[in-house]
């Protein structure tokens, strides 16, 4: 748990600063006063998060961090933390920045954390120090055996089968669970399955995901971040050179491709077509060699194109993907179907 103690009356000196908007620097404080209520510590607010685990800890105690809590955190904090929105940032908040003067690194045998000196207008400075247990090395915490067994049934279901961030997990098992268990029984036993291989982990779109492992998953969502990022020679990373691409519009035929390098020719010539696109898989079906997944399509156009489709419109479409695999792992075969 992250302690803060505060000291009073520091006589102030020049020494070096660090600037930290004054509502940064209000929601850090509220963060772990909020933690310190309900009993949650960073690491399993990190985990919750979908990010690594020093990743509150190093953002709150160490104003040199560039990790911000993004727009999309700070909506989650509140359902997180059992707060409302205005326990966490308040419209009184002062405007513009804070400094924070001999900002200094703390660690020992047994804690790690920072140190810094706010003044006022008057002059009167407080020394704020953050700090955080170490934990020890073979420190032994009891594998909640009901909940990891509940993980590999719903693995062996299906209900894992596509990319699940934590919270997402942590959530159904809030709703559906007839035991007690705590947020970081949840990430342990998720880290024994990932360590076993029984589930795959990888940061998607900035986010920590877990899904069944399957080698044909792993491959399709590559294929399908790659596509979002806008990478083309990623799409094609795990494609066997004499690849069969076959786009498939209201069961016609709209285009055939046959080779790596002209499937790469064809996606980098319409990159300049999107401002932004995105696939998100709904659901995924595998059957030997052939792996079929439906999709939900959006993007927005950068330009007029001939049928009549306008620069700025937005599409939204639903369809499925058809991958067919190699012995060897390649993707032989590719086919998108919409309409």
């Amino acid at each position: 748990m992250i302690e803060i103690v505060k000291r009073e009356s520091v006589r102030k000196k020049d020494g070096p600063i660090v600037t930290i908007s004054h509502m940064d620097y209000h929601i850090i404080c509220r963060v772990i006063d909020l933690m310190a209520d309900i009993g949650m510590d960073d690491e399993e607010l990190s985990f919750l998060l979908g990010k690594a685990n020093n990743y509150v800890f190093s953002y709150i105690a160490n104003p040199n961090d560039k990790n911000k809590f993004k727009s999309d955190q700070v909506n989650l904090l509140p359902y997180l933390l059992n707060c409302y929105c205005t326990d966490l940032y308040s419209n009184d908040c002062p405007k513009g920045n804070i400094q924070l003067f001999y900002s200094q690194k703390i660690e020992n045998d047994e804690e790690k954390g920072f140190s810094h000196i706010i003044y006022d207008s008057n002059g009167k400075g407080t020394r704020i120090i953050w700090t955080k247990k170490i934990n020890q090395k073979g420190a032994f915490r009891k594998t909640n055996k009901d909940l990891l067994d509940l993980l590999i049934k719903w693995i062996d279901e299906g209900i894992l089968d596509l990319p699940t961030p934590s919270i997402d997990i942590w959530k159904k098992l809030i709703s559906e669970s007839q035991f007690e268990f705590s947020i970081s029984d949840l990430e342990k036993c998720i880290k024994i399955l990932s360590t076993k291989s029984i589930l795959n982990k990888q940061t998607i779109d900035g986010i920590i995901n877990y899904w069944k492992s399957h080698p044909q998953t792993s491959i399709i969502i590559h294929y399908i971040n790659a596509y979002n990022a806008f990478k083309p020679k990623d799409m094609c990373l795990h494609m066997a050179d004499d690849v069969v691409f076959e786009n498939i519009h209201d069961g016609n035929t709209t285009m055939s491709l046959k080779g790596k390098d002209a499937f790469l020719e064809q996606a980098v010539s319409v990159l300049n077509l999107f401002v932004n696109r995105k696939q998100t898989i709904t659901s995924i079906l595998h059957r030997n060699n052939i792996s079929e997944i439906t999709i939900d399509y959006e993007a927005k156009l950068a330009k007029d194109l001939p049928n009549r489709l306008r620069k700025g419109q937005e599409l939204r479409l639903k369809g499925k993907s058809i991958f067919e695999f190699s012995e060897d792992g390649k993707i032989v075969k590719l086919v998108d179907v919409t309409g």
